[in-house]
């Protein structure tokens, strides 16, 4: 009985440092500008239902929403807008969407190396 408690533990120690590599692999790549990533990693973030989720962040999947409008890039869509709106909107108070565009300011620097620009969610 203890062996299989031990290999069941191992299993899933393994499984949840897998499932971190996952989360990070979207992470590094929305970094260096990919969108469909920073579009996952909002996802994962939102629902904390993706490999290596595991505790939803409302605060951070808004802030990455925020990155996805602000970037530009030419995929961005009407959907990109309503997960913004669902997002970002859904948060419990004003302080939680000011952390939520510091965050995002903060990100968007350090991939984008310019300032957000705050105007383009205001629209």
């Amino acid at each position: 009985m203890k062996t299989a408690v031990i290999a069941a533990m191992l299993v899933a120690s393994i499984s949840a440092a897998s499932a971190q590599e996952a989360l990070e692999t979207y992470r590094r790549k929305a970094m260096a500008r990919d969108y469909d990533a920073q579009r996952e990693t909002a996802s994962c973030l939102r629902t904390g239902k993706c490999v290596g989720s595991p505790v939803p962040n409302a605060i951070e999947a808004c802030a990455w929403r925020m990155v996805i409008l602000g970037s530009g890039h030419g995929n961005v869509d009407a959907s990109d807008t309503a997960n913004y709106q669902e997002d970002c909107r859904s948060l419990g108070s004003d302080q939680e969407r000011a952390v939520a565009l510091t965050k995002a300011e903060e990100l968007f620097r350090d991939i984008y190396k310019r300032e957000l620009p705050v105007k383009t969610l205001l629209q």
